[in-house]
């Protein structure tokens, strides 16, 4: 118990601080949060992930794993999503939210600072990277293709991936990490310091897009949507973690990753396709809160221990 205390305190408690003054800010002064995640998406993030991939030396194999497990998830989870669905006979519009709502989890704005902080080890921040590459190619093709109910097709959506600087980031490091080019100290020294801001910018702008999100206490289903993303999607890592052999700290990442809450991109499809938004909404805003208790949880029972 004085461990979970802890973890509620050190490690969770400092990351929902941050999210509430970004939360706050946006109620006051309704500053425009699109920019800040323009930034993010196009600055920060690449320099992070340029930075990481390239000294940082990830075993093949553990990669590989990470990746099928990543995807092993999400096709399990997506198969969950759909039979509650046709078991609660939720029409077709409910169905695609409930799914993304499920499936789709926060593995940047929300993961990639709390493995930052718990681990501070360039290593894990690339496991999480990797994590969040798969996802969000993920939500950019069949996060899509669900939410518009097939009127956007796939290829729409790896057209988006395509213009994700993540991806170019991660073969040009790679490359010149294989061909034993050095970059120049100048260049590495602006990559470190602004990937040094992912943390803080991440999460004020989750805030940010938290306090443009309507509370409401009637909506059932969005409580089950978060059972399942928050209790029954780790419980699904841990058991496939076992069976892939992952061990250690790839391995804790992997399972901890997989207890985020719901994606905010959940909400930006709903909105954009006309796809139940409210619902949307509210499984975001609730899926964050109650994490900082459940994803506590499940750092006090894999930590140190896989």
């Amino acid at each position: 118990m004085n461990y979970f205390i802890f973890i509620l305190i050190n490690i969770i408690l400092p990351i929902f601080i941050q999210i509430i003054l970004g939360y706050v800010v946006k109620k006051f002064t309704n500053f425009n949060n699109k920019a800040l995640a323009v930034i993010q998406f196009y600055i920060i993030i690449p320099a992070l992930l340029f930075v990481s991939m390239y000294n940082t030396k990830i075993d093949r194999t553990i990669a590989i794993k990470i990746i099928i497990h990543s995807i092993i998830i999400f096709v399990l989870l997506y198969i969950l999503s759909v039979v509650l669905c046709k078991f609660f006979k939720y029409n077709k519009i409910t169905s695609s939210s409930f799914t993304n709502s499920i499936c789709l989890y926060n593995s940047g704005n929300f993961c990639l600072p709390l493995v930052q902080i718990l681990y501070n080890n360039p290593i894990a921040t690339s496991v999480q990277i990797i994590i969040m590459t798969v996802q969000s190619i993920v939500t950019n093709t069949v996060g899509i293709y669900s939410v518009s109910s097939g009127k956007k097709n796939v290829k729409q959506g790896i057209l988006e991936v395509l213009k994700a600087p993540m991806i170019y980031c991660i073969i040009i490091a790679l490359a010149l990490r294989g061909m034993g080019i050095k970059v120049a100290e100048p260049v590495i020294v602006a990559m470190n310091s602004l990937g040094s801001a992912m943390v803080p910018v991440a999460l004020i702008s989750l805030g940010a897009q938290l306090a443009e999100t309507r509370c409401s206490f009637k909506m059932p289903k969005v409580y089950f949507s978060n059972f399942v993303r928050l209790i029954i999607s780790p419980i699904l890592a841990y058991a496939l973690v076992l069976i892939l052999g992952l061990k250690g700290m790839a391995a804790e990442i992997a399972v901890i990753s997989s207890a985020a809450p719901t994606a905010v991109s959940s909400v930006l499809l709903a909105i954009q396709y006309d796809s139940d938004p409210d619902f949307a909404s509210q499984a975001v805003f609730f899926s964050t809160i109650i994490s900082s208790i459940t994803v506590s949880l499940v750092i006090f029972l894999v930590a140190g221990k896989l």
